[in-house]
């Protein structure tokens, strides 16, 4: 049985399960811990130092000194044990009050989407974790994993059995879906706890009272996207099951499916079938996202699905980017230079440092810092199906418009030496501090 409880031991996992992935959270929300933790830190030092010397001691003395210090080191390490366990009753307590709050409130990041974020506070960030915790391992629910989907989509499409696509995506995902469906599901699910329940009615209830509609999930907030993976399950399985369907994949709010009707039968059952599925659960489809192709094995045909652009001809599929991410790459360039443009007038050798930045950003690899999970991110890793390299050119051509304008010398001879095609086939790789990262993308946070 899951313990889906909101207690200091189950929030205790979760602190190490975050410091695992190098989200310290000891030095944001608990500052006396993390002193302690530096004392621990500077006493294993200690030691350590005095293991590398021990040739300077007399026997006697270094036994001495090592039990002393091994003595020290349990003291602090069960010292910081009993505060942060303190801390986190504190923190328990807090979450299971009848007052509590998540502080819910929105920010403005330029786009038509509102957004919303809780208060940064240790109660907010350990109660949603847990909830998450629990709707992820009771449900099983999970995002879709994108580079899979275009792996298979790419191995159908290069089938030549006559079929149709249908591609399309829900009008306002998270703003549409109707709180008192999604509500009424799980309370009528015996496997949440009520205290589960009332930290999700809480968020729900939060929003509302912002938004003042009745539907819809916070955009921004994390279990907002389990919420939605949770409420989607049963149109995903009406689909996905219904007779004629070769193919479903859903990512988020993007879907793709491809079905081959019986004779003399054209799309229209296939359509009516998304609208009612979708409708059923108050939801509707983007008619000007809505594409519906009748291919075969004669004619070349395309299809943009989760960034790329599938061209596909009767011998081969090949992969490009989608316009869209095109035009965003595109947009990061404009933003960067212009940026260059406006601060070298300030200062001209750190709009200079910052353009370089930049540019080996866009143009190359990086692994997140203070992750370890080694996550990587770049031209490469955010295009790793890319079979056609047409608008890898095309970036670099446009980046070498932006860079004409340069007087001659060394930034200019630097910068022409960037490309995004080497970038994608060499993957290279550059490092970046937490600091350098926050002021690269700064500049680009209101471009999706």
């Amino acid at each position: 049985m899951l313990d889906q409880s909101f207690s200091a031991e189950n929030f205790r996992k979760i602190f190490d399960i975050e410091n695992r992935k190098g989200n310290y959270l000891e030095g944001e929300f608990f500052p006396e811990v993390e002193s302690k933790s530096q004392e621990v830190q500077a006493c294993i030092g200690e030691l350590r130092i005095l293991r590398s010397e021990k040739d300077k001691h007399t026997p006697e003395d270094y036994e001495a000194i090592r039990v002393s210090l091994s003595d020290k080191l349990e003291t602090l390490r069960k010292e910081r044990e009993e505060m942060l366990h303190a801390k986190l009753e504190e923190v328990s307590s807090n979450v299971c009050a009848k007052d509590f709050s998540f502080g819910i409130q929105e920010v403005d990041i330029g786009k038509p989407k509102k957004v919303f974020v809780a208060e940064r506070s240790a109660e907010t960030h350990f109660a949603l974790k847990q909830v998450q915790h629990n709707i992820r391992r009771l449900y099983k629910v999970k995002q879709s994993n994108r580079h899979e989907i275009i792996c298979q989509l790419r191995e159908l499409l290069a089938d030549a059995m006559p079929k149709y696509i249908v591609r399309t995506d829900i009008s306002s995902f998270y703003e549409s879906i109707p709180r008192n469906i999604l509500l009424g599901k799980l309370r009528n699910d015996p496997l949440l706890t009520l205290q589960s329940k009332k930290i999700i009615r809480r968020i729900l209830y939060e929003y509302g009272q912002i938004t003042g509609l009745d539907a819809g999930l916070p955009r921004g907030i994390g279990i907002s996207a389990y919420l939605a993976e949770l409420y989607m399950r049963d149109i995903d399985s009406s689909i996905r099951n219904h007779p004629g369907v070769l193919y479903y994949a859903r990512y988020v709010d993007d879907i793709v499916i491809i079905f081959c009707p019986p004779p003399n039968v054209g799309t229209r059952r296939f359509r009516q079938l998304v609208v009612r599925s979708l409708r059923r659960l108050g939801l509707s489809r983007n008619r000007t996202k809505t594409q519906i192709l009748q291919v075969d094995s004669k004619k070349p045909y395309k299809l943009t699905y989760l960034g790329y652009k599938f061209d596909v001809s009767p011998k081969a599929v090949h992969l490009k980017m989608s316009p869209e991410k095109l035009s965003r790459y595109k947009k990061r360039l404009d933003l960067t230079f212009d940026a260059y443009s406006k601060n070298s007038k300030k200062s001209e050798l750190t709009a200079r440092r910052l353009l370089e930045r930049r540019l080996r950003f866009l143009t190359g690899n990086t692994r997140l810092v203070n992750n370890k999970k080694n996550v990587v991110s770049g031209i490469f890793f955010s295009n790793p199906l890319l079979s056609a390299k047409q608008d890898l050119d095309a970036l670099d051509a446009y980046l070498q418009v932006k860079i004409a304008p340069f007087p001659a010398g060394r930034l200019k001879n630097r910068l022409e030496n960037v490309s995004f095609k080497s970038g994608f086939e060499t993957k290279r790789y550059h490092k970046f501090s937490a600091q350098n990262l926050f002021e690269i993308v700064e500049v680009w946070k209101n471009v999706s």
